[in-house]
């Protein structure tokens, strides 16, 4: 069975996502009634097909294992949005590592999104709450997985939960055998802009780059601006976040899509961006 969005114990396991060798760069396959597709077929779509769960130090040496025979030893680290549940991050992730042409591992942190358009507020406390399963899993990644880099991507309001999981890290405790957070990327971050400078001044010494992904075509986000009445980390025009430590990209005019909210992983040229980035 899948992963609802209802909270949990934190939970380790496998995801096998097929992508198909007509796959597009930046697509996400799904079947289509237009074209009389009528049920996922792994010839043509992306499809979570299989997962296994399984114990921490068990996923912890089928990890270290697979590392050893990838051409890096980096860990691609994505965290998604509101509004996702787990079969549709899976199928992101594998999409977005696919697309990146990341050469080690990547891992999802799947946190309990309810998966709805009306249950906004659900997912902001449930993001909240999700923060100490995160801090176990970015510090087992740093210190358990023989890894040399870790590269972290968050997505909207999954930005909230990298952001807190940065601030929480307890860098000094860190053996000297570490890997290295190296990229750390918040595409279209649903946060509080000034929130999120006070963070970057604080805490980008913990990575070894921050990048910011922004856009003023961001409807999701505008709509956030309004919900919360201050501007967000992800809005560009006159809020674009321009701080010491951070690299902003503005990638206004980039997404030709309703929302404008999924640039990151649908368009071509911040794709290939985000993997000479990575």
């Amino acid at each position: 069975a899948w992963f609802s969005g209802d909270r949990g114990r934190l939970t380790y396991g496998r995801a096998e996502v097929s992508i198909p060798d007509t796959h597009e760069k930046g697509r996400l396959e799904t079947p289509s009634l237009w074209r009389l597709q009528f049920r996922a077929s792994p010839d043509a779509h992306v499809i979570l097909q299989a997962i296994a769960p399984s114990a921490q130090d068990a996923w912890q040496a089928d990890l270290r294992a697979a590392l050893s025979t990838c051409t890096r030893r980096d860990v691609l680290l994505f965290i998604h949005g509101y509004n996702v549940d787990f079969e549709t991050a899976a199928r992101r992730a594998a999409q977005f590592a696919y697309d990146l042409e990341f050469t080690g591992a990547c891992v999802l942190y799947s946190w309990p999104s309810e998966g709805s358009t009306l249950k906004y507020t659900v997912d902001e406390d449930n993001a909240l709450w999700t923060v100490d399963h995160f801090e176990d899993v970015l510090a087992g990644l740093l210190t358990g997985v023989d890894a040399a880099c870790v590269h972290a991507v968050a997505h909207s309001m999954g930005s909230r939960v990298l952001a807190d999981g940065v601030r929480r890290l307890d860098v000094a405790a860190l053996p000297a055998d570490a890997a290295h957070l190296r990229e750390v990327v918040f595409a279209a971050p649903d946060i509080n802009a000034d929130t999120f400078r006070t963070f970057v001044r604080k805490f980008g010494h913990r990575a070894g780059r921050f990048t910011l992904y922004a856009s003023s075509a961001d409807r999701a986000l505008a709509c956030s601006h309004t919900v919360h009445k201050y501007p967000r980390a992800g809005d560009a025009g006159h809020d674009l976040v321009i701080v010491d430590g951070l690299e902003t990209v503005d990638a206004s005019g980039m997404d030709g899509a309703f929302l404008g909210h999924s640039y990151f992983c649908e368009n071509r040229v911040v794709i290939q961006d985000l993997a000479r980035l990575i």
